[in-house]
């Protein structure tokens, strides 16, 4: 059977969710999903930012190992 996922943009409708879900008598199983983001939106912006100014990191052989062997 084909799965559904809901994503409420808040806690009133998460709750109303539940409620119509239980008395419809449809199970569903509560999750909640991690931030895996590594910076900010600021701290990608800035970084766009100077991309386009021409600033850059050179990669060191230590930061290259770290990157890619992870």
């Amino acid at each position: 059977m084909e799965k559904l996922l809901i994503i409420p943009e808040n806690k009133r409708q998460l709750d109303l969710l539940k409620s119509l879900l239980k008395e419809m008598k449809i199970k569903f199983v509560p999750t909640s999903v991690e931030d895996d983001t590594k910076m900010s939106k600021e701290e990608y912006y800035s970084k766009l930012d100077n991309a386009k100014k021409g600033k850059k990191t050179l990669i060191t052989p230590e930061l290259r190992k770290q990157l890619f062997e992870s």
